[in-house]
């Protein structure tokens, strides 16, 4: 039996540590064996609990951005560090992967080093963006690195990390299960009408600073443009929250639970809070503008720590500045507004964003991450004494 130890402490990497898990679970190793061989225990959310995981913390308890949140959940994170630290010490650990969320993750993968534990990063902190000093306990605590942007392959093996680029998850697992027209009759909306989608963020900190301000620069494109329509896609675990701001709105949005790739591609243009759903976003093919919140000491630090200029990832891996931003100050309803705007009438401008996507894909590459994040992974537990 072989046990191992996977932490993933946000909505994101509880995806992709779900289809991590299934692809190291669906191959059959000599010396490993099949399902019954294999336990995964640790940090995550609802996809990796029915993946298998045993869960010893939930991940919507850690799950937050930014010093002021974090101070607010000090308590819970506390709690997560030392279950995950108890369980390594008073039960055998033969691997530990960890995914994203570089804060909490470096310093557990410290005290997990000290106690003997092999590690893997998969998904690692961006440090080519910021605080690159992270970069030297990287090589320190991690048996292996698996990125999942091509350039980021080289910047780790400069550094004298062991490293392998699988891919990135996103690009086999986002797409649309129906046609425009049959999303549109799902929903309720006239087909060929225009829909702008609102993404405020997956956390609630970030629904609560984001979708107001969101929803006030609907109201602002309702009165200037004739016939848009407004989707808000939300986990069921936002609904409530997300539910009572939308019914405080004077124009009518439509709350979409549960299937954000659909109500993501079947829209026109979207807004999105700055993460993973940019990404996907830009896989679905839909123009869109990127904006960000914290707190005025979240932004002070950030702003002393980042070494790039840009915030979204699809301008960050491609280097260009394809997609637009509106940060902190920058970002309230009437610049929002005005901004889609500029995409709702310049055709041009708005090809220009669609075509600007085809570069990000040859950064992601093609391959089905999850297999081979697996296969490196197992490839460790085989070579494990």
């Amino acid at each position: 039996m072989r046990r191992v130890l996977i932490i993933a402490g946000e909505p994101s990497a509880d995806m992709h540590g779900a289809g991590l898990v299934r692809a190291i679970r669906s191959q059959v190793v000599a010396g490993i064996g099949g399902d019954q061989d294999i336990e995964f225990v640790g940090i995550g959310g609802p996809l990796m609990r029915e993946a298998g995981v045993n869960l010893v913390f939930d991940a919507d308890k850690i799950a937050v951005v930014g010093i002021s949140e974090v101070l607010r959940h000090l308590g819970d994170i506390r709690r997560a560090f030392n279950a995950m630290v108890a369980e390594s010490v008073n039960s055998h650990i033969d691997l530990g992967i960890l995914i994203d969320f570089p804060d909490f993750n470096l310093r557990i993968a410290k005290r997990l080093a000290r106690h003997g534990v092999p590690l893997v990063y998969y998904i690692p902190p961006q440090v080519w963006a910021w605080r690159k000093g992270r970069i030297r306990k990287i090589a320190q605590y991690f048996k292996k690195v698996l990125v999942i942007f091509k350039f980021e392959e080289a910047f780790y093996r400069d550094a004298g990390v062991a490293v392998t680029f699988v891919g990135h998850p996103l690009v086999k697992e986002v797409k649309m299960s129906d046609s425009k027209e049959g999303l549109f009759r799902t929903y309720g909306i006239p087909v060929g009408a225009r829909v702008v989608a609102l993404l405020p963020g997956s956390r609630t900190s970030e629904v609560k600073r984001h979708l107001p301000i969101m929803l006030r620069a609907a109201e602002r494109l309702s009165r200037a443009y004739e016939g848009l329509n407004f989707v808000v896609p939300v986990l069921g675990s936002q609904a409530a929250t997300c539910g009572q701001m939308i019914a405080a709105c004077d124009v009518p949005v439509k709350l979409i639970m549960d299937d954000t790739y659909n109500a993501v591609g079947m829209s026109d243009f979207a807004i999105v809070a700055s993460g993973t759903a940019t990404l996907e976003t830009a896989l679905l093919g839909v123009p869109m503008v990127v904006v960000y919140r914290v707190s005025l000491l979240s932004h002070i630090v950030a702003r002393i720590l980042l070494s790039i200029k840009r915030i979204g990832i699809v301008n960050i891996a491609t280097g260009q500045d394809i997609v637009p931003e509106l940060i902190q100050d920058n970002l309230n309803p009437e610049s929002l507004a005005d901004m889609i705007g500029v995409y709702l009438k310049d055709r041009e401008a708005y090809e220009t964003m669609k075509r600007g996507y085809e570069k990000l894909r040859d950064v992601l590459g093609n391959t089905d991450a999850s297999r081979k994040a697996g296969e490196e992974i197992v490839g460790i537990l085989k070579a494990l004494p």
